[in-house]
């Protein structure tokens, strides 16, 4: 009986695959991974890509109407992957939603008129 090596799939926070985190990194530059703990307090693992112009003007117009519908038009645009529980339950996705909208914000800027 001839033994097949395995291969050991290395697996980092969230539940994703190295592979799949490479794939990320090369179709999008830019990976952002978010932590958050659940009521147990287990850490939980998320990852987004930074949006476009399209994304965000898509963002803008649903904030016009409703905030919570621009979280979940950013959450469904730029949301990679990470724990299934973060997708499953609303507070969890609400918080690191809002959590990754607040790091994509505008950064300062400095003005000077010469």
């Amino acid at each position: 009986m001839e033994t097949v090596p395995s291969k050991k799939t290395n697996i980092l926070d969230g539940n994703i695959t190295q592979a799949q985190f490479n794939q990320w990194k090369y179709k999008h530059k830019k990976v952002v991974k978010l932590t958050i703990a659940d009521d147990d307090e287990t850490r939980l693992f998320a990852y987004f890509r930074k949006p476009d112009m399209s994304i965000r003007s898509a963002v803008l117009q649903a904030s016009k109407m409703d905030e919570f519908k621009a979280l979940e038009v950013l959450f469904k645009n730029c949301y990679l992957g990470g724990d299934g529980k973060i997708e499953q339950e609303d507070d969890l996705r609400l918080n690191i939603t809002t959590a990754f909208s607040d790091h994509i914000q505008p950064k300062p800027v400095t003005i000077e008129i010469l």
